[in-house]
């Protein structure tokens, strides 16, 4: 009789095993990548689809006022306690079905003093995060960093001037009058109360060869970076005019704080209402991703504050024809040594022909 003896089932040796994590490790290796890739393209998708809306929005507000809307504004006749003005972004929100927010907003602004400020808004700070001011690629975008108030990473260009915040008051108005001819945001004045003086027709270099918008990185507050926040450095300026090129020295030692503004609130996007330069505007005289530097060391001093973004080599731009372009850091900017110019050509390249709409350069982006 025939015996049948049971054969040992033969399982995975411990080095067959190890290969196969490896494989898979490998396999990983080679789609990470790739999933975080195609992340990256659709939050960038995204981000332009968000700029193309606010291009709309100043378009209809454009239609509606027969100008675009100022790049700070005060509300004429009510008291406040505090000189900062109101961005440009609030007055767009009608035009994005944020009218009631909007309408809240503007209620909460009329308060006298000793009331809150009127960018201060009880309505904003109990809304939150507002996606369509907010590039999904920027680390910390969704966070509020100011009484919960919505940062607001889309900044409106004031050209290729240096730029004063824009506090509106009588001491702000000579300030304002330097780069007038430079900028489409212009600051509104208490006696022209949300007037810029600015129209298409304004824009004599063509609105596709305009730049109207871009973005900033919106670093969370933790890591002090000079592409997230601004370096205080007197180097930009030489006695009578400013100077862009010094602030691409500042040092980058990001644990430095004598090298960035002071304040709980000076960071570039911070706060979605707060119409300072230094918050929601961007100039076209360093080159985008460079360095900001403000002269003076304080959260209401001028200077020259480049557009920021976590995309790979950019940033997104909007173009006053609403065309959403990606304008790359190695974008020609000219002699950035030069001093700041009030007319004519812009010595900043190609970037600073940009943010000039009188400056006589045409077919910029062919």
């Amino acid at each position: 009789m025939m015996k049948c003896f049971p054969t040992a089932r033969r399982g995975f040796t411990l080095v067959e095993l190890l290969v196969v994590i490896a494989i898979i490790g490998v396999l990983v290796g080679l789609l990470l990548p790739a999933v975080q890739a195609a992340r990256e393209a659709a939050r960038r998708m995204q981000c332009s689809n968000n700029m193309k809306q606010l291009g709309l929005a100043i378009h209809n507000y454009h239609s509606t006022y027969n100008q675009f809307p100022a790049g700070a504004v005060s509300f004429q006749g009510y008291s406040w306690g505090n000189t900062r003005p109101v961005s440009a972004a609030m007055f767009l929100m009608p035009f994005i079905e944020m009218s009631n927010l909007y309408e809240q907003f503007e209620q909460d602004a009329k308060v006298a003093a000793p009331g809150s400020a009127p960018w201060d808004s009880p309505a904003l700070r109990a809304a939150g995060p507002q996606s369509a001011f907010l590039c999904p690629s920027s680390a910390g975008a969704s966070e509020t960093a100011f009484n919960g108030i919505s940062k607001c990473l889309y900044v409106f260009s004031v050209g290729d001037e240096m730029w004063h915040n824009g506090r509106v008051n009588s001491q702000e108005a000579s300030a304002t009058a330097q780069g007038d001819a430079r900028s489409m945001f212009l600051p509104s004045l208490p006696t022209a109360m949300r007037e810029s003086k600015r129209s298409f027709s304004s824009i004599l270099d063509g609105t596709a060869n305009t730049i109207a918008m871009s973005e900033v990185a919106g670093t969370p507050r933790e890591l002090a970076t000079v592409r997230g926040d601004v370096a205080s450095f007197n180097g930009i300026y030489n006695g009578s005019r400013s100077l862009p090129g010094p602030c691409m020295n500042v040092p980058r030692a990001a644990n430095n704080p004598r090298q960035y503004l002071t304040g709980a609130d000076v960071w570039r996007g911070l706060i979605l209402s707060d119409g300072r330069t230094v918050n929601n505007k961007f100039t076209t005289t360093l080159p985008p991703n460079a360095p900001s530097c403000a002269f003076g060391g304080t959260n209401d001093s001028w200077g020259t504050y480049a557009p920021s973004s976590e995309h790979q080599g950019g940033v997104q731009s909007l173009m006053f024809d609403g065309a959403v372009r990606f304008i790359t850091d190695s974008i020609d900017s000219g002699n950035i040594n030069a001093p700041s110019v009030t007319s004519g050509e812009s010595p900043y390249g190609i970037w600073g022909a940009l943010g000039s709409p009188q400056g006589s350069e045409v077919n910029l982006m062919e």
